[in-house]
């Protein structure tokens, strides 16, 4: 086994031990190159961690991605030849952004930069106010690259994709309907999971497994989509 694969390993090993159940996913992408997820009430932790293990840690830079629904913030590091992306994803309803520039200060002026180009409040940060980039009177609903809070679905198609994920019907079956299916011998109307309570949980456990409701940004706690 190579110097790196036995750096690789630890490295993933480590974090592991560390986060536990913070951890989301860690897997090596190809030689000298790890991603890892995490939540991001552990992203701090995360640095922190590998800081005191690693003396040789180097922060590269940190990427930031507006998914229309989501913020996605990509760490990379540098640990004796491999590189490491410490990756989490918040919703942007949460708009804000908690610094690592006390654990690692190379990372104060990209933080400050997406800060003025996403419109992210930056917590805890020494310099948290805008102005890097743009001016400090810049409007908030204004930042360059901040995309509209938005999902996959096109307008016509949510009402039908809340029904469906909340309830499993899209749509009332009609008296016409309801008459013809009588005169065939059949119940007014066909078995639907809503009105089984275990077939319904069984059926939106299935939504999440698949991951369905998280690609279309659908609020379980208030049984709609995160944007209209």
């Amino acid at each position: 086994m190579s110097t790196i694969t036995i750096l690789e390993n630890d490295i993933i090993n480590y974090l592991k031990e560390e986060l536990k159940e913070d951890l989301i996913e860690a897997y090596r992408q190809r030689e000298r190159r790890i991603f890892v997820r995490v939540k991001p009430i552990a992203v701090r932790r995360a640095v922190q961690a590998l800081k005191r293990r690693y003396q040789t840690l180097r922060f590269m830079t940190l990427s930031a991605v507006d998914n229309g629904l989501d913020m996605e913030y990509l760490y990379h590091l540098h640990i004796d030849g491999v590189v490491l992306t410490v990756r989490s994803i918040k919703p942007k309803e949460d708009n804000t952004l908690e610094s690592i520039a006390d654990i690692i200060p190379a990372a104060n002026f990209i933080e400050r930069e997406i800060s003025d180009l996403f419109g992210i409040k930056l917590i805890n940060h020494p310099q948290p106010e805008h102005g890097l980039i743009l001016t400090r009177d810049w409007p908030d609903d204004k930042r360059p690259l901040r995309k509209p809070l938005e999902g996959a679905l096109p307008p016509k198609a949510r009402p039908v994709a809340e029904a469906l994920i909340s309830s499993s019907c899209v749509a009332p079956i009609s008296a016409f309907i309801q008459k013809k299916r009588e005169e065939a011998g059949l119940p007014k109307s066909a078995s639907f999971a809503f009105t089984d309570e275990r077939a319904l949980n069984e059926f939106h456990s299935i939504i999440r497994d698949t991951g369905l409701s998280e690609k279309v940004g659908f609020d379980w706690e208030k049984k709609r989509l995160r944007y209209k």
